[in-house]
Formats: C-alpha cells, structure tokens, sequence
C-alpha cells in the first residue's frame, strides 16, 4: 500500500482508468483495520485519490466521500495520534466533495497549518452549519455515527457518542423526525455499561440531557 501511494502521486486521473473504482472502494475497507500502520496509509491513499479526482470520477468519488465522511470525522480521534493527522489531511482534502461551499471557511479553520486540532469545536460548526442547510446530511452523519457506538475501540465509541450529542444539540425538532427516542435511549444505555469510564461518561451525559429535556423532547 505504501508502494501504491508513491506509483499514484505520479499519476493522473486518466492513467488510473476503470481500476478507479475498486481501488477506491478496497481502500475504504482498511479505514477502521485494527493495524494503525494499515489506517494510516488508507488515509494516505484515499487523500491522494481525492487529489487525483477531477472530472471522469468526480461523482463517483463524491459518493465515496459521502459513505466515508462520518468514519474520517471520528477519525479525527483516532486512539493513534500518527494516524489522527493522516486522517485531519484527508479529511480537509474529501471535504470540498461534500459542496458545503458556506462551510469550508470554517473547516479551513480548524485544519489549517499546525495548530492542535479541536475535534468538538469542528464538529460542533458542521453540525450547526447542517441544521440549517442540509438535513439531509446531518441524518446521514448521525445514522453513520450510530454505528460505530459498537466499535472495538473505546476512543471512537467514545467519539460517536459525544458527536450523536453534538448533533442532538443542533438538531431542527420540526425538521427531523428521524431520530428515534427509544433506539437511542437503548443504545445510550448499553454504553453506560461500558468497560471504559470515558464511554460511560459520554453516555451518561447525553442521556441525561435526554431525560431532562435538553435534547430530544417528544
């Protein structure tokens, strides 16, 4: 894979040609691989194709952005800090491919030059930013952030559940009748169990924001 990433930086799109979509979709199964060394490099390489990707492939890779984008978020957060920055590169680099134009001053802002990453802070702007201009993918980021409250690490367990806050926090009551109380409560209520104090305590929280009426209200 480290071999592919230095023949593709050579390469345009049309020297890729149809092999374009498997590569792309081969690279997206290494995304959340147990070996950090593999999800580094996976980042690497998807970061290159979103280089690459110009006219031929650009709507096919849009809607691999679109599967992959909730992954690259919590990623972010990665429980290896070497591959949390590979991740903050190819994240800024899918991010036009959304066409979030009104956001990407922001998003600039956090993941430009150097400067630590404030994974709240950014998360809590797209949020904001979705409520009001695109429910449609603020369901598709919360339905995604759902799924990984049952991954095998608890760093992103512990993202999900603090992003599933965010976007309860953001959310339009009138707009948004996809998020279900009960499935959520469930879920919230299986991490509160969690091995790890931190899981626990992002659940806790935002079940308690739940019940109090902070987010969520019937």
């Amino acid at each position: 894979m480290n071999a592919l990433a230095k023949v593709l930086k050579k390469l345009k799109e049309k020297d890729i040609g149809s092999s374009f979509r498997d590569l792309t979709q081969q690279i997206r199964t290494y995304f959340d691989d147990e070996d950090a060394a593999l999800r580094s490099v996976a980042f690497v390489l998807f970061g290159i194709l979103a280089q690459l990707t110009k006219k031929k492939w650009k709507a096919y890779f849009t809607e691999q952005v679109r599967k992959s984008w909730v992954t690259l978020l919590l990623h972010l957060q990665d429980p290896d800090p070497k591959v949390s920055m590979k991740c903050r590169a190819t994240f800024h680099l899918c991010f036009p491919f959304l066409g979030l134009k009104r956001l990407q001053r922001a998003i600039n802002k956090h993941l430009d030059g150097t400067d630590e990453l404030n994974p709240t802070e950014l998360q809590e702007d797209i949020c904001k930013h979705l409520a009001k201009e695109n429910t449609e993918l603020l369901e598709n980021l919360y339905k995604n952030t759902i799924t990984y409250f049952y991954s095998s690490w608890e760093g992103i367990r512990a993202a999900a559940a603090k992003l599933a806050g965010i976007i309860l926090k953001h959310r339009d009551k009138q707009r948004m009748k996809w998020l279900y109380r009960g499935y959520l409560l469930m879920s919230l209520q299986v991490l509160e169990k969690d091995a790890s104090p931190t899981v626990q305590l992002a659940a806790t929280e935002i079940i308690s924001d739940i019940c109090s009426g902070g987010v969520l209200e019937e």
